[in-house]
């Protein structure tokens, strides 16, 4: 469910009736698609491209991201890609939908197999350009915005698990 805030709080209508009543009814599942093989979490400098098509009615993606959790299993990937030049400033985020041009790939971990831990490579995955999260280009604010939540979550978790372990 990681990769379903960024989809409600700046999708477009659609993204929000539809994929995120499916999410949250448990029919279809999502991921958060940052993380690259070559800078992990360095969100600017990420390499995954979306180029648009000359008609401008979507964009094709290529690029790869790893460690992603939950890739084996969704249908959904909240996906940071360069739609610009570099830097922060010409990333965008997109919601790909499982397709033609979309592959995942188990990546063995010690911690769980049951987190569906993944490479997902995108090759010329044609996505809508109305799956485009919030504005093209600033996309790292949406990222930053998700990234501030999941800290929150982290730290309610620790401290809830903190308190049982000194309450026992």
């Amino acid at each position: 469910v990681i990769g379903l805030p960024p989809v409600l709080q700046f999708g477009n209508n659609w993204m929000k009736e539809t994929v995120g009543k499916d999410v949250l009814m448990g029919k279809k599942r999502i991921c958060l698609a940052i993380t690259e093989p070559s800078g992990g979490s360095d969100v600017a400098n990420l390499l995954t491209r979306a180029e648009k098509t000359p008609d401008g009615k979507h964009y094709l993606v290529s690029g790869t991201k790893k460690w992603i959790t939950g890739g084996c299993e969704s249908e959904y990937f909240t996906t940071a890609v360069r739609t610009g030049g570099k830097g922060q400033n010409g990333v965008s985020m997109l919601l790909i939908e499982r397709g033609p041009g979309v592959e995942t790939t188990h990546i063995p971990t010690s911690y769980s197999a049951a987190a569906g831990t993944a490479y997902v490579t995108f090759q010329n995955a044609k996505v809508p350009v109305e799956n485009l999260i919030g504005m093209e280009n600033m996309g790292f604010l949406c990222i930053m915005y998700n990234f501030n939540h999941e800290r929150w979550f982290i730290i309610a978790y620790i401290l809830s698990a903190t308190r049982g372990v000194i309450e026992q």
